[in-house]
């Protein structure tokens, strides 16, 4: 854990009420947990890291984007000891891996156009429309995942390709997201850490 965890890079801690998540730092690091310090937490949202609390933990490791769970063996004001956990995932990939989506979306004044999601990240989207969106616009959306999470931000296309399948002509858009709240990208991240953790746990039999 030692080469995993280091002070100065970006960290995200999500206990169990979610709208309590934060940034921390690292403030040491020891053989059964590391301290940290909730820099940017409220006195109610401190409420919801009290001893014995499960959390999660992703951001940016030596190697990649880490996540794991782990619970909390101490709490004094905002200074947390965290137990480190058994094992963990190392994501050696662009800064946002692309997942599958599983939920819904909806486009403002676009829903009729949509035809389906292909992926999702915590960056942006890929859709496939009847008809192109505009590259100068911005559209509005709302996007539901399946752990009941709802996001509400702007989609701005930065690729369009037009797709032909059974003589039938579809575009395929590459968008990211604009005006996005601090708390919707920690959501998103999280859906995508776990969707790829469940993918993999798949694929090796687990």
């Amino acid at each position: 854990m030692r080469e995993i965890i280091k002070k100065g890079h970006d960290y995200r801690i999500i206990p169990q009420n979610f709208e309590s998540a934060t940034i921390f730092e690292v403030i040491s690091i020891n053989d059964n947990d590391f301290e940290i310090e909730l820099t940017k937490a409220t006195q109610d949202e401190l409420k919801d890291y009290q001893k014995d609390t499960k959390v999660e933990i992703f951001g940016s490791g030596t190697d990649g984007l880490i996540f794991f769970e782990s619970q909390i063996t101490e709490q004094n004001g905002t200074h947390l000891k965290v137990k480190i956990p058994e094992k963990y995932n190392n994501i050696q990939r662009r800064e946002y891996s692309r997942v599958k989506f599983m939920g819904e979306l909806d486009i403002e004044g676009e829903n009729d156009n949509l035809i389906s999601v292909e992926d999702i990240s915590a960056g942006g989207l890929k859709l496939i429309t009847k008809k192109p969106l505009e590259a100068a616009k911005d559209y509005k959306i709302t996007i539901k995942l399946i752990n009941n999470m709802t996001i509400r931000c702007l989609l701005h296309p930065i690729r369009i390709e037009e797709n032909e399948n059974n003589q039938e002509t579809s575009y395929i858009i590459s968008g990211c997201y604009k005006d996005i709240a601090s708390i919707d990208r920690i959501a998103l991240v999280q859906y995508s850490f776990k969707t790829l953790m469940e993918t993999e746990n798949r694929e090796n039999g687990r």
